[in-house]
């Protein structure tokens, strides 16, 4: 087991430039400083969680910490939720990944299996089934996006009206994407980086996990 999974804090890590928060060069790209970056009004960022009537059991491979991620969605700080799933997958891919400050695509299948499960799970449980990956994974195999990347980027609206990727910029109060559960599209959150190519996503909606009888 990789000596960095059993670490239990969200630590942020460094990024050397702002111009890498380019989103959607954003996701599984840790953040430019430890400093909590320009937040968006509470009224854009927080919106009502879905409670279900059974907590999601948090499982991991190696002894990981999903705690702050349940009180994010919990509070309906989707905002912080995206960035804590961030932070989680660049440290359960690897000590590799954390120096770098990003997950390349060829660690994705290395990533465990328990710990995407949870991630998923409290996602799925605290949206009501709107936010996830696997939600992401269905609308990509969809009969209207047929496995079609582009098609799937302006179905769950990570494109604006002129066909470009939207952005995220820590210095930027308004922020282009939607942490609102009642006013984004299906399958909107969490983010994935597709600056560096489609390879990582493209790997992360391979992965095995998402099979799993409890995602379909």
């Amino acid at each position: 087991v990789n000596a960095s999974c059993t670490l239990v804090a969200f630590a942020r890590i460094h990024m050397t430039t702002a111009a890498a928060l380019v989103t959607l060069g954003l996701a599984f790209t840790a953040p430019a400083s430890r400093l909590a970056p320009p937040r968006v009004s509470s009224a854009r960022m927080m919106c009502a969680a879905v409670m279900p009537e059974t907590p999601p059991a948090l499982e991991s491979d190696c002894g990981f910490d999903h705690v702050p991620l349940s009180i994010a969605l919990q509070s309906g700080d989707f905002l912080e939720a995206d960035q804590i799933t961030r932070d989680a997958l660049i440290k359960l891919a690897g000590d590799s990944a954390v120096s770098r400050g990003y997950v390349y695509f060829a660690e994705v299948p290395n990533l465990p299996e328990a710990d995407l499960a949870t991630i998923e799970r409290l996602w799925l449980a605290y949206s009501g089934g709107k936010f996830g990956y696997s939600v992401q994974v269905k609308v990509l195999q969809s009969k209207k996006v047929n496995n079609n990347l582009e098609k799937l980027f302006d179905k769950i609206g990570w494109r604006n009206e002129k066909g470009q990727l939207l952005r995220w910029l820590p210095e930027k109060a308004n922020n282009e994407f939607i942490y609102e559960l009642d006013a984004a599209p299906e399958g909107h959150l969490p983010l994935t980086n597709t600056l560096r190519g489609q390879q990582l996503i493209t790997a992360l909606f391979k992965h095995p996990v998402w099979a799993r009888d409890e995602f379909q």
